[in-house]
């Protein structure tokens, strides 16, 4: 009888510890009345009119769709960006300007192998905060004394931008 006893009391305890496990991931909801939260929508960037119109792709060798060499698409070709001064902050931008919400890291030295094509950026010195990689400092676009073993890569966050969707809409061939 005693045994009968003790099986009966943690199956009870068994029950009370399964319904509040499973109340504390169930959803509550809001109350009455009470808005639910909105998503955050993306938004295009307004960029003045004398800023440089780029298009930006991550290609290469041996990728996932997040990461790459960062290439650049101005006046009718596709180029290259050089690893001379990039930092995390260079990657940030170029992220989010092909819709993750952050990069993960870069990569100097032509890792995902050596693109074709003019080096469009050199020396670039991006905060992080700016809509496009052309508004950040740099030699000026073409400008470069870099070669090809120099292309840097970008690693960004499998994470997308909610309603996230490009701008441009030129050619994109890797």
């Amino acid at each position: 009888m005693l045994a009968k006893q003790k099986l009966s009391y943690w199956v009870g305890i068994f029950l009370v510890v399964l319904r509040l496990a499973h109340a504390q991931y169930e959803y509550l909801g809001y109350p009455p009345g009470y808005p639910d939260p909105e998503q955050e929508q993306y938004t295009p960037p307004v960029l003045a009119s004398d800023t440089p119109r780029i298009q930006l792709r991550l290609a290469g060798q041996k990728r996932k769709h997040n990461e790459g060499r960062v290439e650049v698409y101005y006046n009718g070709t596709w180029g290259t960006v050089c690893d001379d001064d990039f930092t995390i902050h260079g990657a940030q931008v170029v992220c989010k300007e092909l819709g993750y919400q952050e990069a993960v890291s870069w990569v100097p030295s032509s890792k995902y192998g050596k693109g074709e094509g003019p080096i469009w950026f050199d020396n670039l010195q991006c905060t992080g905060k700016e809509r496009t990689l052309a508004l950040c400092p740099s030699n000026g676009i073409g400008v470069s004394d870099c070669k090809h073993t120099e292309d840097v890569g970008v690693v960004c966050s499998d994470r997308r931008i909610p309603g996230f969707k490009f701008v441009n809409t030129l050619p994109n061939h890797v």
